[in-house]
């Protein structure tokens, strides 16, 4: 949190604007689908499989109100989907969606009233069909938490980090350790923009393994729009200084246990981190179109799912490849018209799932494709 009201104004700000996004979810075609219209931007052009619609639901639960990216799947084709809350946005529920489209449960972090939170951020679903989220307390000296919530939604016992920082990346190891991401700064000095912090904590909360990232490599840029951090001005001086972006903009645990954590660069960087803090392998996913960032990603058995949005084209291209090489399998179009939010990928049906929310605010779940 920051140490001002202003600045914790900017914090309200930023989760306000990401209460625009809906929630999507699209699903990947194999491999031999046919057509390939072209996808432009930048001057250059690539062959993509178009995606289409194969299955549409309204979630009649879910009526009214927005949503924030991103969104999680879990094993069994459960959907999470976090619902902006108006009156506590920086506190906002996540609902838990069955394949039929019914809530299941609601996983609330004013139900741990005992911490006084004042945000909780990113979320990671636990195989056992609860829920792992990051949250926090407190302004000039934060009190970091990780909150879990049993299946049916019921509060579970928290988690303190032995550690003093900003968080808002977050994921759980199936091993029970956590690796969090976030900035670490003097909270006292409102002229300290910060400094990326990442690491891997035990499952109760010590401290293991700090890790540190390059940027990206050769032509390829990091951008600092995934941070959610807005341009700050040093007090008494008309220079303006970029905050610092963050080390990952989403991570996901996959099947070998290891968490792959996103970088938003291009070309997209994943960083594969084992449960004991160490980068095992960093997986280079090439942009479909010079210079285009990534927006989300999903992983699924041995295959990720990379969404890259094009500002100037207004268009979403998806890159699914191999996890473990980055080797490109298929790249897919088509998707920008399916929803506006890119929320899961299922490697064995070939389904790419989004979340769109319609006009009369209608949550929207929209399964498409390659035909």
């Amino acid at each position: 949190m920051r140490s001002s009201s202003t600045s914790f104004c900017v914090f309200i700000v930023f989760f306000a604007l990401l209460a625009v996004f809906a929630v999507a979810q699209i699903n990947p075609a194999p491999p031999d689908a046919p057509a390939k219209p072209p996808v432009s931007g930048s001057g250059i052009s690539v062959s993509a499989i178009a995606l289409h619609a194969s299955f549409s639901m309204d979630l009649a639960s879910e009526m009214g109100g927005a949503f924030m990216s991103p969104s999680k799947c879990d094993a069994d084709g459960n959907l999470y989907i976090r619902k902006y809350a108006m009156d506590r946005p920086l506190l906002s529920p996540v609902a838990k969606i069955d394949a039929e489209g019914k809530r299941t449960a609601l996983f609330d972090p004013v139900a741990f009233s005992q911490l006084q939170l004042d945000r909780a951020d990113a979320f990671s679903p636990d195989p056992d069909g609860g829920l792992y989220q990051i949250a926090w307390a407190g302004i000039e000296k934060p009190r970091i938490y990780v909150i879990h919530f049993s299946s049916d939604g019921s509060p579970s016992s928290p988690i303190r980090l032995d550690a003093e920082f900003e968080p808002y990346q977050f994921a759980a190891f199936s091993s029970g350790n956590l690796l969090v991401s976030g900035l670490q700064r003097d909270l006292g000095n409102k002229a300290d923009a910060g400094r990326s912090f990442t690491a891997v904590f035990s499952a109760d909360g010590r401290l293991m393994a700090q890790l540190s990232f390059e940027a990206a490599p050769g032509p390829g840029k990091v951008s600092g729009k995934a941070a959610g951090k807005p341009t700050v001005k040093a007090a008494g001086t008309d220079t303006q200084k970029s905050a610092p972006s963050l080390d990952l903009s989403d991570a996901e645990v996959g099947a070998d246990g290891n968490i792959y954590a996103l970088r938003r660069s291009s070309p997209a960087l994943v960083y594969v981190i084992s449960p004991a803090g160490k980068i095992v392998s960093t997986v280079t996913v090439s942009a479909p179109v010079a210079g285009v960032m990534p927006d989300a990603f999903h992983i699924s058995k041995n295959r990720m799912a990379t969404s890259f949005w094009n500002d100037d084209g207004q268009s979403r291209v998806i890159v699914v490849s191999d996890a473990q090489t980055g080797q490109s399998i298929g790249t897919y179009s088509g998707a920008a018209g399916l929803g506006q939010s890119f929320a899961c990928y299922s490697a064995d049906d070939a389904v790419f799932t989004f979340l769109h929310l319609g006009e009369k605010n209608e949550l929207e779940v929209v399964r498409a494709e390659a035909r």
